[in-house]
């Protein structure tokens, strides 16, 4: 009988280095924990984004003054948003309104009389609001003026700044601000009238309609 040829091993297989071994498990960890947390980012980009946008729509702060318009007598511009509407009261004064679904609105006033009255910014002042006072209170409303300061119409202008605050029947209950100012022989009104409810809201924006008055050169 022959004897058993004895068959060879099969090759040994390479053994993997511990080394490598934790180099994988520590790069899937990684992957792990980094991939979810580049998710998190993304969606706090795109919340922050969102967030800003909304912020944009909402916050009157925050609303772009697209819309331009002009006094007749062109010694005065105003911007305005989109939602709000200008018409010339005459050719020397615009007013700029929105209406809110309530019923009530508020409304910008922008004046440049060339040659008014006087040229006493309080006695503009004065005579302006006499007029307004007495509109209201044939509307069977009350008026009341008080505040009356020395102030810095437009951030440069010396003037008078006077708040007022008057009740409109169903309109309810309204605040508002008026700076009186002259230039040469032009006198300047620019005046809001708010609701009072929506004051806190809505003064940032108002206050940002009339900062951006430009003013012409005026006449000799």
């Amino acid at each position: 009988m022959y004897a058993p040829v004895p068959q060879p091993l099969p090759p040994a297989k390479p053994k993997t280095p511990a080394i490598v071994v934790i180099l994988v498990v520590v790069a899937v960890l990684a992957m792990l924990v980094f991939i979810p947390l580049m998710i998190g980012v993304v969606i706090g980009i795109r919340k922050v984004v969102a967030e800003g946008n909304a912020k944009a729509k909402t916050d009157p702060a925050a609303e772009p003054l697209r819309e331009t318009y002009k006094t007749q007598n062109g010694l005065l511009t105003v911007h305005y948003p989109s939602d709000f509407a200008a018409k010339n009261l005459d050719d020397a004064t615009i007013l700029v309104s929105r209406n809110f679904t309530d019923g009530s609105d508020e409304l910008v006033t922008f004046g440049a009389v060339p040659d008014p009255i006087t040229d006493d910014p309080h006695e503009f002042g004065r005579i302006l609001l006499d007029g307004i006072e007495k509109n209201v209170i044939e509307k069977k409303g009350t008026y009341q003026r008080f505040g009356e300061r020395p102030a810095q119409c437009l951030g440069t202008h010396p003037g008078i700044e006077i708040q007022a605050k008057f009740r409109l029947g169903l309109a309810g209950d309204y605040v508002s601000k008026s700076c009186f100012f002259m230039i040469g022989k032009v006198g300047y009104e620019l005046r809001y009238d708010v609701p009072k409810s929506r004051a806190d809201a809505q003064l940032p924006l108002l206050e940002r309609i009339i900062d951006a008055t430009e003013l012409a050169p005026t006449p000799p």
